[in-house]
């Protein structure tokens, strides 16, 4: 914690400990003072029924209409000084909840802006600098024709990487935008094949796995979307699941008749204390200084957007033995 919010927070616990603390003076004042006004009346009202008389039945005294008067008014100012120390409790609460949750929302706002200015720098960098190491070594040397197909190879790898960057970033901002989609039927095992080999070019060691059936009917979606939801998640769990191990995409029809996505790979799997938050923007597993697999945290942000925005539902489960598996129906 940094030291301004050090400061800023035993601030804030001076002033609420301030104003707890002079409220309940106040109500303590208010008790006392209530109870000395009883007294007081209590002692006009014998004098005025003792008249000259050297005592007082006090058994008598309690029975009359102003001594119950008396009585039912100071009850009544304790049950009011109660109540608004109950509800002056209860706002006080629901102020110090509503301003944590607040101060932890722009914590968390701080610290995915932070991810993604460290993740975004390195996913633009990066490619760059390859492409224009590629570019300037193929002007400035006499190449043969396998350096120049593997120069080649390495700079549409990073064309491609940037590609998809700025894709995600587009439709992140479309989607914000009341994105609506446009469904029309679509070939599910085309667009499977399709992110696949984008994804072979990018990761050549990737092991792919597609279970769609030959005779799948068409699925009505927007054909954008669809696409960033598979290709994000088969990006996510090529990234994250080790070299060579099978990432297994299948496909098949729902019981109320729409279709379903499931996505599982042998990965280091998700934590239940991050599975719901790993759909929030610019969220990423893991420490951003630490972490090793590229990416903006923006993908599994734009596949449950463009889920929620078909009607749909994304879940997230376990894999067996380890891994993740992500369900998508729509």
């Amino acid at each position: 914690m940094s030291p301004r919010n050090s400061s800023l927070q035993l601030l804030t616990s001076f002033v609420l400990a301030y104003m707890v603390l002079a409220f309940a003076w106040w109500a303590v004042q208010l008790w006392r003072e209530n109870d000395r006004l009883f007294a007081v009346s209590y002692e006009l009202l014998e004098t005025r029924h003792g008249g000259t008389k050297h005592g007082v039945n006090l058994t008598e005294l309690m029975h009359t209409a102003e001594y119950q008067a008396l009585e039912v008014r100071r009850q009544k100012h304790k049950r009011m000084i109660l109540a608004e120390g109950v509800f002056f409790t209860l706002c006080l609460g629901f102020g110090l909840y509503v301003i944590s949750r607040s101060a932890r929302r722009e914590v968390d706002l701080a610290r995915q802006r932070r991810n993604f200015m460290l993740s975004i720098t390195h996913e633009l960098k990066s490619p760059i600098a390859a492409i224009r190491l590629a570019l300037e070594t193929i002007g400035k040397r006499e190449l043969q024709r396998e350096q120049l197909e593997k120069l080649s190879t390495n700079g549409l790898r990073d064309a491609a990487r940037l590609q998809t960057l700025v894709e995600d970033l587009l439709l992140a901002a479309r989607l914000e935008d009341n994105w609506h989609p446009s469904p029309e039927a679509l070939d599910v095992r085309a667009i499977a094949q399709d992110c696949v080999a984008n994804l072979l070019v990018r990761f050549p060691a990737a092991n792919i796995l597609l279970d769609i059936p030959p005779d799948f009917p068409p699925a009505r979606a927007d054909k954008s979307g669809l696409t960033a939801v598979v290709q994000n998640l088969l990006e996510n769990a090529v990234k994250y699941a080790p070299e060579g191990t099978p990432v297994q995409f299948s496909v098949e029809q729902s019981d109320s008749g729409r279709f379903r996505l499931r996505v599982a790979d042998q990965g280091m799997g998700i934590p239940d204390s991050e599975k719901a938050a790993v759909f929030e923007k610019f969220y990423r597993v893991g420490n951003e200084e630490t972490r090793r697999t590229t990416g903006t945290g923006l993908g599994l942000y734009i596949v449950r957007q463009v889920v929620r925005a078909h009607g749909g539902t994304i879940s997230v489960l376990d894999n067996k033995p380890k891994g993740t598996v992500f369900v998508v129906e729509m």
